[in-house]
């Protein structure tokens, strides 16, 4: 090195940062997990879970700000950590949602010969099934919201769990485990994205080390890992210029649940050297595929748009741009619904046709379906989570960091039954994430129309 010359961290400084950032992530995790029940104790929760995001964020930050040098050794202990975090907390009761309760009700309705899209919980004809978890199954007047490879892996996945275990409240705590392996699908997913289009390995730290991720799959076990892995297999083979598998792929990340339908543009209609190509040969390939899924449930399955648009229409759980779209309509939830409808599919035209970086305009679609859509709970957030390792974009991780903060409401949901909201809370989540955005968006039309760079283009 010459005199004077500045010093260049080396790799060893980088790995041993990353090392005290996991360090702090796994004691964060500790301490949640000696919590047992996190829905007893959801100011401490919220409190841990805010307290990691700063390791983490610093995480993202060593390796996607460029000085990091990528190496095997460094994506083989980013994945060890990951794999830590994950059984660090597997253990606890999945309490800050009711989700794990309903897939396997909707799994023992199918076992006792019902058809999950024509059953609600409630139904007379089903009062058997009643259990010690009955209080626990959400949406008790409603037929089922998934679609059909989900409700396939219910069936079976039950038929499994009540040979292994008898115990009611053990299996619904199985019965995250299918999802949380689906999370690691999703991280092996991603790799492959990564590689794909020139990012180095590394970033898949932004999705395996995230404290959203590890809350939502491997302490509630949602099921949208499922869909979720499904839709990053079909982004990469994608990048990989195989589009029929592609919409394959995608096809059936929406027969888990629906929203990577959102995807579809995207990988029907794609650009080469300047020319679009509608990949028409794909989609005819994911008709028989989506019939032959669909085919178990023909009687029902219709009824599943009329529980989404009831979702849609009839509650609200999103304090972002819906809530101006229902101020600016006066509080009518159907007349907001369908101007946000309008919206995104105005946003994703514009998203497919204007000149953006690789998967950008995915990530863009994901992330105007969430601030558009009458409901956003903290899971959802992970749809977009595992492009931000190909775009950190920093107002989006900050979202990932404060969006625990909608867990305020379960103390009182789970005392009274009442979904009330803390107004100063969901400012705290929401203003910093859409001010942020806005000041991005801003600056980026300015740049768009500046007549200064147009000048200089000419």
């Amino acid at each position: 090195m010459t005199v004077g010359s500045p010093r260049v961290p080396s790799r060893r400084h980088f790995e041993l940062g990353l090392g005290a950032c996991a360090l702090a992530i796994e004691a964060c995790l500790l301490a949640i997990l000696f919590l047992e029940r996190p829905a007893s104790y959801v100011p401490e929760f919220v409190s841990y879970y805010l307290l990691l995001s700063i390791p983490y964020v610093t995480a993202c930050w060593l390796v996607t700000s460029g000085s990091m040098p990528a190496s095997r050794r460094a994506v083989r202990w980013i994945w060890i950590a990951a794999l830590l975090f994950r059984v660090t907390v597997v253990p606890l009761d999945p309490s800050l949602s009711e989700d794990t309760a309903r897939y396997r009700w909707q799994g023992m309705v199918q076992d006792a010969g019902g058809d999950p899209y024509t059953a609600r919980p409630e139904d007379a004809r089903w009062d058997g099934l009643r259990d010690s978890t009955w209080p626990r199954i959400a949406g008790k007047d409603k037929t089922s919201p998934y679609g059909p490879v989900l409700e396939l892996v219910n069936l079976q996945y039950y038929r499994l769990v009540r040979l292994w275990e008898p115990d009611p409240w053990q299996q619904v705590w199985l019965f995250k485990l299918p999802f949380a392996a689906a999370d690691l699908a999703v991280g092996l997913g991603l790799m492959a994205l990564l590689s794909a289009v020139g990012r180095p390995a590394t970033w898949a730290l932004v999705y395996l080390w995230s404290p959203l991720a590890v809350a939502e799959f491997w302490i509630e076990g949602h099921n949208d890992a499922l869909a979720l892995a499904f839709a990053i297999a079909a982004l990469a083979l994608a990048a990989r210029k195989q589009p029929r598998w592609a919409l394959v792929m995608v096809a059936v990340a929406a027969l888990c649940k629906v929203w990577p339908i959102i995807l579809l543009p995207f990988l029907a209609l794609t650009r080469e050297g300047g020319r679009w190509r509608f990949e028409w040969k794909g989609l005819l390939a994911c008709a028989p595929v989506v019939l032959l899924l669909c085919l178990p449930y023909w009687g029902g399955i219709a009824s599943v748009w009329h529980v989404l648009d009831g979702f849609a229409s009839g509650w609200r759980n999103n304090d972002s741009l819906f809530a101006g779209l229902l101020l600016l309509s006066h509080g009518n939830m159907a007349i907001a619904a369908r101007s946000a409808a309008v919206a995104l599919v105005a946003a994703v035209v514009v998203f497919r046709i204007a000149p953006m970086p690789r998967l950008a305009p995915e990530l863009a679609g994901i992330c105007a379906l969430l601030l558009l859509s009458a409901n956003c709970f903290p899971w959802y957030l992970t749809w977009m989570l595992p492009l931000l390792a190909v775009h950190p974009y920093p107002p989006l991780l900050l979202w990932t960091a404060l969006v625990p903060l909608a867990y305020h409401v379960v103390p009182a949901y789970e005392a009274t039954g009442s979904w009330q909201y803390d107004r100063t809370l969901v400012s705290i989540e929401y203003a910093p994430v859409l001010t942020w955005l806005g000041i991005l968006a801003a600056a980026r039309i300015w740049r768009w129309f500046d007549p200064t760079r147009t000048r200089e283009a000419r």
